[in-house]
């Protein structure tokens, strides 16, 4: 049964980013601004970045590990992030948006979250 674990711990990671990107309403980026679509790319492009040179991979498991990374600190700092202020967004909801932009990139996330496989392809 050993065999199982890495597909469960893949399909939990999968829940929890769909449940991230449901919080910050991400469900139809067509409709978001093409400033906080560029800004939100930026920092996925940083995200991937950072789990690329430190030679981990951007599948779902090490996604959900730095979106949760990112939230554990931003509550050490009495900043527990919520549903975000797209009007002024913060650094917190910027960078768990571009934890979602990945996610939601890889096609096996695409059909959890609903969107496309690209999902800046439609701005």
């Amino acid at each position: 049964m050993n065999w199982l674990a890495p597909r469960r711990r893949r399909t939990a990671a999968q829940r929890e980013l769909a449940s991230l990107a449901d919080r910050l309403g991400m469900a139809d980026l067509s409709e978001w601004p093409a400033g906080r679509l560029a800004a939100v790319d930026q920092h996925a492009a940083a995200v991937r970045d950072i789990l690329l040179l430190s030679g981990e991979d951007t599948g779902p498991a090490e996604l959900a590990n730095y979106a949760r990374g990112i939230e554990d600190v931003a509550q050490e700092r009495g900043r527990a992030p919520g549903t975000p202020n797209w009007d002024a967004p913060d650094w917190v909801s910027l960078r768990l948006a571009g934890v979602s932009i990945l996610a939601m990139a890889d096609p096996a996330m695409a059909s959890i979250a609903g969107g496309d496989v690209d999902p800046l392809a439609s701005s």
